[in-house]
């Protein structure tokens, strides 16, 4: 029960506008997480009063402070949201990359031309003269012959080639289990981050004890157990 305003509880039931204009909507990195930091500001403020007289005037407060530290918040998840080797603290990358292209262009041409005579005589008893002073033989063959050849040849190529080299080197230098340690202390739950700087501005923080105020005669107050 509230003592001195109203509970988050009751402020969201009288204005409904809290969830649907305020929680819904103020500035968030990823529209996925906000029904997870929204269920876990009403959890974590459901029995706490707020710290304005109003309504009105706590939805306000809620609306300006969530627009003032959320840019900074934002920037806090997307660095939480990096991945990386906690144990690497050295990486080294070599690219590279090459490029040729050959172009060759030829022409070549050739003429022969040849002749060739030869004679086959066979020669047997009793001899033949051939012909005046000519040879004495049984038979004889004579062949000419004469050949020409020409020839051409054109060769146009081109030739290109094009490749790419990635070297990684990686590693870490320094003590194992205190970059864990240093690791594990670098780590933040930025929800609790917003959910703290929430609470010490806009909720009253106080708890009530079952006292009750009463006013004595003199006009001054004073509560009894």
């Amino acid at each position: 029960m509230a003592n001195f305003t109203m509970t988050f509880k009751d402020a969201l039931e009288v204005d409904p506008e809290i969830r649907t204009e305020i929680l819904a909507k103020f500035p968030l990195f990823d529209e996925s997480h906000r029904g997870e930091l929204t269920g876990k500001m009403i959890d974590h403020f459901w029995n706490l009063e707020i710290g304005q007289e109003t309504v009105s005037m706590f939805r306000l407060a809620l609306r300006r402070k969530l627009n003032e530290i959320m840019p900074l918040m934002n920037q806090q998840y997307e660095i939480s949201a990096i991945k990386f080797n906690q144990l690497e603290t050295v990486r080294v990358q070599n690219v590279q990359a090459t490029s040729s292209n050959t172009t060759s262009a030829g022409t070549s041409k050739s003429d022969s031309t040849s002749d060739a005579k030869s004679r086959v005589v066979a020669q047997q008893l009793p001899q033949t003269r051939l012909a005046g002073n000519g040879d004495y033989a049984t038979s004889a063959q004579d062949t000419v012959s004469d050949t020409a050849a020409t020839g051409e040849s054109v060769d146009n190529s081109t030739v290109a080639q094009q490749g790419t080299g990635d070297n990684v080197t990686s590693g870490f230098q320094g003590n194992a289990a205190l970059m864990i340690l240093q690791y594990r202390q670098s780590l933040v739950n930025v929800d609790m981050m917003i959910i703290e700087e929430l609470k010490q501005d806009l909720f009253m923080l106080l708890w009530s004890n079952g006292d009750e105020f009463t006013e004595r005669n003199y006009g001054s107050y004073a509560y009894f157990n």
